[in-house]
């Protein structure tokens, strides 16, 4: 029990931490998922009373993210992989986006992890419904999902799992994914934004009362 209380709170702070790091770094941290290798390219904390929910939004396509790193150039944001020439203008087709959720305790004004079940919050975060929007400047492009599967992870630390299927032909890659997620019919919610450029930091806050 106690092994399963601290994992969840080295993992969320040393996470944070790698994502502030690849940030800087020109490209976005890569790591392992149970679907494949992903670029970890956006974050959200929502608070929901004396729950506290991390958000993750990994990026996968096979190898395609490894190594890719976006360099500003007079003309623009330009994505190359390390000692390559290549430019890479657009996302794969379709996009795969592991959005992963992380509850525990906590309380209103402190974000402290405490002791929690392996089906803590499962009651807010089963069946929740989203929508997806490619989103360049002030232009907003909703697009319908492909599909959606749900899995839970309790024993990794990372609760829930929703794998989602985004249809991404000739977007590119310097365009912004934005998931609206709605938990409980609406009950609680908030947006998340998912970016490959290296200079912004990718991070949502939201409190539901």
């Amino acid at each position: 029990m106690s092994l399963r209380v601290r994992f969840p709170a080295r993992f969320v702070i040393a996470a944070m931490c790698l994502l502030s790091t690849a940030a800087t770094a020109g490209g976005p941290q890569i790591e392992k998922t149970p679907f494949g290798t992903g670029a970890r390219v956006g974050s959200g904390l929502m608070k929901y009373h004396h729950a506290c929910v991390w958000f993750r939004v990994p990026f996968i396509s096979g190898d395609f993210f490894k190594d890719l790193q976006g360099q500003e150039t007079p003309n623009g944001m330009v994505f190359r992989k390390k000692k390559s020439k290549a430019a890479y203008a657009s996302f794969p087709d379709p996009l795969f986006v592991d959005l992963q959720a992380i509850p525990w305790k906590c309380s209103t004004s402190e974000v402290i992890p405490q002791m929690t079940s392996p089906d803590y919050l499962s009651g807010l975060l089963e069946a929740p419904s989203f929508g997806v929007a490619w989103k360049r400047g002030d232009e907003t492009r909703h697009v319908e999902l492909v599909a959606t599967e749900e899995h839970h992870y309790p024993v990794y630390g990372i609760g829930w799992s929703y794998l989602l299927t985004v249809p991404s032909a000739s977007v590119p890659l310097t365009d912004s994914l934005v998931i609206e997620v709605s938990l409980r019919h609406g009950l609680c919610g908030m947006n998340l934004a998912a970016n490959l450029d290296p200079r912004e930091s990718h991070m949502t806050v939201k409190t539901c009362d």
